[in-house]
């Protein structure tokens, strides 16, 4: 079947058997608040064509989990490969995509580290401070540029979106204790004077973790029996802001973040892995918002620094990197009139890396884009966008992306959409390893002569506003790539292009895997029901279904090491002072075992509470379990996942409007 036919025959299951009978709110009401910038274009969510989920900073802080990547576990087409718990490391991917194919985004600047996708998530801000997050699906490198190949993960921050002089002070505390020596903490404090805008917060998770059984003991290969999955987060952040006027806008920004953590198992199964890993990233950002008339004008600039300490095994010597990224960009929206909306910038990311097992290297990165908007009669609204790209590693590449929806009456909007994206090897994929004489085998090693990644992408869907009091929403996708890159079993024989294995040895090989393609639906809904007095029962269901075939017969590390059925229910119960909340995802993915270092199994269940009690106005007392059945689970083979955890914690939050 043709990649048409077969989101049109996925489609068609998702809508059979509904029978249009709307009440209550309509979709203008509901989509009065959404207003996203998908396109760069700020339009309401319904108007883009797109598959866009917002997440709010309440989500944040009522759900049972303790960081942004633990709430993306229940969002319909998201894919999440977890290392550890916490935010400590977990791989994100959208719609199938590998987690370097998803651009994270912070106040319109793109966070994605030169030296690689796993440290993508390490954001330098606390949740407390994040006004909210857009979720775009699907791809987005028009706008953007390269990486944007599953879609985007656009965080915005308080002061970021703030637009107007006001006087206030908002605090929100939120502090936990728990097993395993689990000290947890996100503060933030924002300040909103006169025509001032500062914010500050920090956020804190420290814990031993559990103790786990240590493979390579039982092979004789160390003297440690056992090892902990302990580790040390510490994230801080300031941010100043100053309105010159309603139209003009001036924002700094500054973030710290420290990780520390025990790495075992999180990249290799190499019978030496004693793997433990610290990183220092440095992150800073400054950006102009001007507008006049009909034009909405945005320069931002932004630099960031990591360093990264690897201690494969203590009788090694260690791996160090220090990469460094700088980025410019300049935006322009021009309002034709109120059908028509035009964008256009320029993007430069500068990158260098001075590595032990690396080398030292820099990669440069251009693009120009143009977009448009345009509204017919009442109902119809297309996106249409270009963008040329130039990198040191593919040269120069066209990037069509388009979209459209059509609005039915008040209760419905079917949307379309199609992109081409690109994505250049980053420093590992390219150069891991190739430092080190006499690599052992079962490590990872980099090809400097990667192709970049080239992918098209499809989708058909549907949103439904108030559907016998539910939202439901159902995407049907279609992704075609070649040139993919993953690390790839392949015996020392088989590589040329590097000289320092053993022979005769297997090696994780970074490759161009020769096409693969992707197809799935995401389906979501949510109702809230209110009953008796100050009570309320919120329901929140989404699931999502992939299929990945590969052009090849060698084993790939990452392309479709996702969940091929991910469902997920989050069930929220408040009644008077009390809220109880259960977060359940039952998952099923290709299984998988190796002999003395763990499995994937083919399906399990996992389920995390929260029962919390206002016990004064701005005070909030919980009790938090994750893994309430104690489920052993890998997602990433070797990195074993704990079991229950239980904690305790405090919420306090206030807003001083008369500060």
């Amino acid at each position: 079947m043709s990649p048409i036919s077969n989101l049109l025959s996925v489609l068609l299951l998702c809508l059979i058997g509904i029978n249009v009978s709307v009440y209550g709110q309509d979709l203008e009401t509901i989509s009065s608040e959404a207003v996203i910038t998908a396109s760069r274009i700020p339009q309401e969510s319904y108007k883009t064509g797109r598959s866009v989920e917002i997440i709010k900073q309440t989500d944040l802080i009522e759900y049972p989990v303790q960081s942004v990547d633990e709430l993306l576990r229940y969002v319909a087409g998201v894919n999440t490969n977890m290392r550890a718990p916490f935010g400590v490391q977990n791989d994100i991917g959208l719609r199938g995509s590998t987690y370097s194919q998803v651009l994270i985004l912070i106040d319109n600047v793109r966070f994605n580290d030169p030296l690689t996708g796993h440290f993508n998530n390490n954001i330098p801000i606390s949740m407390a401070e994040i006004d909210h997050i857009e979720i775009i699906k699907g791809p987005a490198a028009v706008a953007y540029g390269s990486d944007a190949v599953g879609g985007l993960i656009h965080i915005k921050t308080k002061v970021y979106v703030a637009t107007e002089e006001s006087r206030s002070l908002e605090s929100l505390v939120d502090m936990s204790f728990g097993e395993h020596n689990l000290i947890s903490s996100d503060a933030a404090l924002i300040m909103k004077k006169s025509k001032w805008l500062i914010s500050g917060s920090q956020m804190t998770r420290i814990a031993d973790g559990p103790v786990y059984t240590n493979p390579n003991y039982l092979a004789g290969i160390t003297e440690d029996s056992l090892y902990n999955g302990d580790f040390d987060l510490r994230t801080y952040s300031v941010s100043l802001g100053y309105l010159f006027s309603p139209r003009t806008k001036v924002l700094l920004r500054s973030g710290y973040d420290y990780r520390d953590f025990n790495a075992k198992y999180f990249y290799t199964t190499g019978p030496f892995d004693e793997s433990r890993e610290t990183i220092t990233n440095g992150w800073g950002t400054a950006a102009l918002l001007h507008s006049v008339g009909k034009h909405k004008m945005e320069v931002n600039l932004s630099v960031k620094s990591v360093d990264d300490l690897f201690v494969y095994n203590p009788l090694f010597p260690p791996n160090t990197h220090n990469t460094r990224q700088y980025i410019g960009q300049y935006n322009h929206i021009y309002s034709l009139d109120t059908r028509t909306n035009l964008a256009a910038g320029v993007q430069v990311v500068d990158k260098h890396i001075m590595s032990s097992d690396r080398g030292d290297h820099n990669n440069t990165n251009s693009g120009i884009y143009a977009m448009g908007s345009r509204q017919f009669g009442a109902d119809v609204n297309l996106n249409v966008g270009v963008r040329v790209e130039h990198d040191e590693n593919f040269g120069t590449e066209v990037l069509p992306q388009v979209s459209i929806s059509w609005k039915k009456e008040d209760y419905a909007v079917f949307r379309a959409s199609y992109g081409k994206s690109i994505r250049a090897a980053d420093f590992t994929e390219r150069f891991v390893s190739s430092q080190i004489s006499n690599l052992s085998p079962g490590r990872n090693i980099g090809n400097p002569d990667l192709a970049a990644e080239v992918s098209h992408s499809y989708d058909l869907g549907v949103d439904l506003y108030q559907y016998y009091g539910f939202n439901f929403s159902a995407t049907a996708f279609y992704r075609a790539s070649q040139n993919l890159i993953d690390f790839s079993e392949r015996n020392a024989s088989t590589i040329s292009n590097v000289s320092n294995l053993q022979e005769g040895e297997v090696y994780l090989y970074a490759d161009n895997i020769a096409k693969s393609n992707v197809i799935g639906i995401e389906v979501s809904a949510d109702r809230k029901w209110k009953f008796l007095k100050r009570s309320f029962f919120d329901m929140r269901l989404a699931y999502t279904y992939l299929r990945t075939n590969a052009d090849t017969g060698q084993l790939s590390k990452y392309i479709s090491n996702h969940p091929t059925s991910n469902f997920s229910s989050v069930l929220n119960l408040g009644i008077y002072k009390l809220n109880f909340m259960l977060a359940s995802n039952y998952i099923q993915r290709n299984p998988e075992f190796l002999q003395g270092i763990g499995e994937i199994k083919e399906s399990y269940l996992l389920n995390n509470f929260k029962l919390g009690y206002n016990t004064l106005p701005n005070v909030k007392l919980y009790f938090q379990v994750h893994n309430i059945g104690n489920v052993e689970y890998q997602e990433v083979l070797g990195a074993v996942m704990p079991g229950r955890w239980i904690s305790f914690g405090v919420v306090y939050r206030v807003t001083n409007e008369d500060f």
